[in-house]
């Protein structure tokens, strides 16, 4: 929309940017509304971590401009291009600030709805620690007045697929309406590629993006880049910002700060937690009795898991409680580990026969393998957990694993699959095409091996059909509707079998087959109508169109067709319409040339707004507007340079040649190659040596 410059003030040295808005645009309505809502929206908010907006004007040809703050930095979106994810502190801290520049944004009763990497500025303070601003308002929109208007056509989609929240992808109930928690689930969105550098779902394309958001969780920041550590409550955190239910998220952005804050101050230190046992204590699973001590344990991602045996006690050696035992029970606890060590080392005992051990009962793998076939997952995980806790790894054990894993991925998938066939069936009854077949897509990918797979592709492909026959019945139509003004029922006819053949349920063809009728029989009732259509349009073609709109009146009482009349009236309106327009453009045209020869130039500006007035949406007047400006530059620098040629003459005249030679030099800034440049030098220069 716009034109964008890097300036320097001439009076406060700092850098500004400012946006112009373009030239073209400028007669544009909705751009003009658009570009004037950015700044009304900017200049309600003032906040550090917020982009400045620093002035709002017109300039001299009727363009607007803005004059924003210059931010000295990169964007998000081109620290991750070139660098990959920014260090854990630094997003931690980057996004506490953009939470707190987004909470001044919702303050001020508006919703960004454009939060992505490229609206987010990294950029450095007067100390040089870094600082996050939040940039682009230009799709902004104010929550207070309900009658807002959209400016945008309609369905037209405002923001970006890959960051927007579900509900902004259009799942809102009806008489809903977006709120300041979209833009909160945009920003998880982003600090979920700050941390990681991925997002938060895999696809190929922006459709998938929106697909998966509205059918399955997002992927676990936790291990999403093994080369990024990211710790477990961080992922709980970022993970409730992008809820698929707004409901489920943080109420808004203060919420989201303190969260984010607390994990900042967990990651900067460590909690400890004292835990006190009597001597002789009862001991924990792996067999290492609890002693008195203070265990210091690191914020920072999940505690190890727990390993049986000798190796879980050698572990709690190495933890800093046991560095705070007193030699006595230093030497008490290696004791115990020593007997642990040996009792796990020692063979599996085999005083027991195999007859016996069929006589007892089905063996604990026997049990957990039909807990896995009759979908009883949680014993079966139990029963296994319980032979891995007892050293026992029964042959097949690594098998019933796998099956065990596969079980609890298919469960696992199962209610995604369920929402993702609920979701299709609503796009199939809907007749909706192109969601139909991503939804299908999504549904493939869970489940590739969809025991419906082959009736729901053919239900989507029916309605492609659908979609294809009806379009293929619009376009006959509309051939059909072209035929008729012309006059030629045959091939109107054979349109209207086409519009038969692909219109099973009667909606277009009966309506054209009685439009067909009517012209057909007003051909055979008044022929003289065609000498009145040729006349029609004779007198169109040399722009008499009084006599045509006489002519017109003549038609309307013959035996012509409504869609004849009102084809013919409307060229004859537009005829009318651009000739009156011309005749208007001819005579501002005339007086603006005329002031423009006198070089009234706050005339001709004047001419041009009010050619802007009566013809809203021609070009002219903008390029009025450039041509006086250029032509008020032009003459001005020209009476500049004159009066600097008679300025340097005077002094010459006066002998002042000091002033003299500087008044030569501002002329030659002016104009390098002034024809008296070298007269006035040499002039000059006598000066000098009388």
């Amino acid at each position: 929309m716009g034109e964008v410059y890097k300036a320097r003030h001439i009076h406060l040295q700092e850098l500004r940017v400012i946006k112009i808005l373009r030239q073209d645009r400028a007669a544009d309505p909705t751009a003009m509304q658009r570009f004037t809502q950015e700044a009304r929206t900017a200049t309600q908010i003032k906040h550090p971590n917020v982009a400045i907006l620093y002035d709002f004007s017109q300039l001299p040809d009727g363009r607007f401009y803005m004059v924003w703050e210059h931010i000295q930095g990169e964007d998000v979106g081109h620290w991750l291009k070139s660098r990959g994810p920014l260090p854990l502190p630094l997003a931690v801290e980057l996004g506490i600030q953009s939470l707190r520049g987004l909470e001044a944004v919702h303050a001020a009763g508006v919703i960004h709805r454009d939060l992505s990497p490229d609206n987010l500025m990294i950029t450095r303070d007067a100390r040089g620690r870094y600082q996050a601003k939040i940039i682009d308002l230009g799709l902004a929109k104010s929550l207070a007045n309900k009658a807002d208007i959209e400016i945008t056509q309609a369905g037209m989609f405002m923001g970006k697929l890959r960051y927007c929240s579900p509900e902004q992808a259009g799942a809102l109930a009806p008489g809903e309406s977006l709120d300041h928690r979209s833009d909160l689930y945009s920003f998880a969105a982003v600090l979920y590629e700050m941390v990681s550098g991925l997002p938060p779902f895999d696809s190929e394309n922006q459709h998938g993006f929106v697909l998966k958001r509205l059918n399955e969780p997002p992927l676990h920041l936790e291990g999403r880049n093994p080369a990024v550590r990211v710790p477990r409550d961080l992922d709980a955190i970022v993970l409730k910002g992008l809820e698929r239910e707004r409901d489920r998220r943080y109420p808004d952005a203060v919420v989201f700060i303190q969260a984010l804050a607390k994990f900042a101050e967990r990651m900067r230190g460590a909690e400890t937690q004292d835990m006190k046992v009597q001597a002789g204590a009862s001991t924990n699973p792996a067999g290492i009795p609890q002693v008195a001590g203070t265990a210091t344990k690191p914020v920072m991602g999940s505690a190890p898991p727990t390993v049986p045996g000798a190796r879980a006690a050698a572990q709690a050696i190495e933890r800093p409680a046991a560095r705070e035992l007193s030699r006595e029970e230093r030497i008490d606890l290696m004791a115990q580990i020593d007997r642990v060590a040996k009792k796990s080392e020692a063979p599996p005992s085999a005083s027991i026969p195999t007859r016996k051990l069929e006589a007892v009962g089905p063996t604990p793998m026997q049990r957990a393998g039909a807990a896995v076939v009759g979908g009883r997952l949680d014993e079966a995980r139990r029963l296994i957990g319980e032979m891995r806790a007892g050293g026992e790894s029964p042959r097949g054990l690594d098998d019933l694993v796998r099956r065990l894993e596969q079980a609890e991925r298919t469960a696992e998938l199962a209610p995604k699959v369920q929402e993702a066939e609920q979701m299709l069936e609503r796009y199939l009854h809907d007749h909706k095409q192109s969601l139909a077949a991503l939804a299908l897509d999504a549904l493939l990918e869970l489940a590739p091996e969809h025991p419906r797979r082959a009736e729901l592709e053919a239900r989507v492909a029916r309605i492609n059909e659908d979609v294809a026959r009806r379009q293929r019945a619009d376009e006959a139509l509309a051939a059909g509707r072209e035929a008729l003004v012309r006059g030629d029922f045959r091939a109107a006819r054979q349109k209207l079998e086409a519009i038969q053949a692909n219109d099973a349920e009667g909606e277009l063809w009966p309506d054209f087959e009685s439009e067909l009728k009517e012209s057909e029989t007003a051909q055979t009732k008044g022929r003289n109508s065609e000498q009145h259509k040729r006349a029609f349009e004779n007198l169109m073609s040399v722009s008499r169109y009084q006599e045509a709109e006489k002519e017109l009146e003549t038609l309307s009482q013959l035996e012509v067709t409504k869609v004849t009349v009102d084809f013919y009236k409307t060229q004859l309106d537009q005829a009318k319409a651009r000739a009156a327009e011309a005749a208007t453009s001819e005579g501002f045209e005339r007086r603006y040339r005329q002031e423009i020869d006198r070089r009234n130039w706050f005339a001709a500006r004047e001419v041009a707004q009010e050619f802007q007035r009566t013809n809203p949406h021609s070009p002219r007047p903008a390029e009025m507007f450039a041509e006086i400006s250029h032509s008020e530059e032009a003459i001005r620098k020209l009476e500049s340079i004159e009066h600097g040629v008679k300025q340097v003459d005077a002094f010459i005249e006066q002998k002042r040649p000091t002033d003299a030679e500087l008044a030569l030099k501002i002329l030659l800034r002016m104009d390098p190659e002034n024809v008296n440049k070298r007269r006035l030098e040499r002039q000059i220069a006598t000066l000098w040596k009388a």
